[in-house]
C-alpha cells in the first residue's frame, strides 16, 4: 500500500489529467522533501537539479537587488510548480529568482533530467508545463503592471488579494515589516495604508494578522 503523501500525490496527478504511465513513473523516481516555512527552495544563481511539484503549502518567488530590496513576483501552491524552476533545467542555466517557503510544504522533487523526456512523451505533461507558466507570466505582467501604474494603496490592496487568492483564506499572517518588504517600502507607509483600508472597512486588522472583508 502506497504512504500517504503517495496517495494525496496521485489523486493530484490524476485530477491534472496526467496519464496512467507517466503517474507511476512519476511515483517512483521522486522523493518528498518536507520545508518549513521561512526556509528557501530556490535562490538567484542557483542551478536546479530536480523539477519541484507542490502538494501542500505555498511558495513565494521574489527578485532581489544587491542591498537587499526585493519585490513579490508571485505565489505557487499545492498542484503548481514553479515556471523558473523548469526554464532553469530545460536551459542548463542557473536560477534568476528566489523562491521562500511561506507556509510549510510538501513538495514532490523530480529528477530535472525526466523534464525533456516527459514534455516529448506525454502530452498532458507538456500541456501541464505550457499552462503552469501562462499562469505564471499572468502573475508577473500583473505584478508589473501594478509597480508601473498603480498607486501604493492600490498595489497593497492587490497583494492581500493575491495573498487571499494563493491561500484561500481572507485571514493574513503577516506583519506591517513583512509586507513592507515584499513590496519594497517602508514599514511606516504601509500602516498608514492599512490605517486607511481599515477606516473603509476594506480590512480588519489584529496584530501581525490582516482580514480581507
Amino acid at each position: 500500500m502506497l504512504p500517504t503523501h503517495q496517495i494525496r500525490l496521485k489523486n493530484l496527478l490524476k485530477e491534472k489529467y496526467f496519464e496512467a504511465q507517466l503517474i507511476e513513473e512519476i511515483l517512483v523516481c521522486g522523493r518528498l522533501k518536507k520545508a518549513e516555512k521561512g526556509s528557501y527552495l530556490l535562490s538567484a544563481g542557483m542551478m536546479i537539479e530536480y523539477f519541484p511539484l507542490i502538494l501542500s503549502g505555498r511558495l513565494r518567488a521574489y527578485r532581489s537587488d544587491d542591498e537587499g530590496h526585493e519585490i513579490t513576483l508571485f505565489y505557487t501552491g499545492s498542484g503548481e510548480t514553479c515556471s523558473f524552476a523548469i526554464n532553469s533545467i530545460i536551459n542548463q542555466k542557473p536560477s534568476g529568482i528566489g523562491s521562500i517557503v511561506e507556509k510549510s510544504a510538501e513538495i514532490w522533487m523530480i529528477p530535472g533530467t525526466k523534464v525533456d523526456q516527459w514534455i516529448v512523451k506525454y502530452p498532458n505533461f507538456r500541456k501541464f508545463i505550457f499552462l503552469n507558466t501562462n499562469d505564471k507570466i499572468e502573475d508577473l505582467l500583473s505584478t508589473f503592471d501594478s509597480i508601473s501604474f498603480m498607486k501604493m494603496g492600490d498595489r497593497l490592496y492587490k497583494y492581500l488579494v493575491d495573498l487571499k487568492r494563493a491561500s484561500g483564506s481572507s485571514t493574513i499572517t503577516k506583519s506591517h515589516q513583512q509586507i513592507a518588504i515584499e513590496l519594497n517600502t517602508s514599514r511606516v507607509v504601509i500602516s498608514r495604508l492599512m490605517k486607511h483600508l481599515s477606516g473603509n472597512r476594506q480590512i480588519h486588522q489584529q496584530r501581525n494578522q490582516v482580514e480581507l472583508l
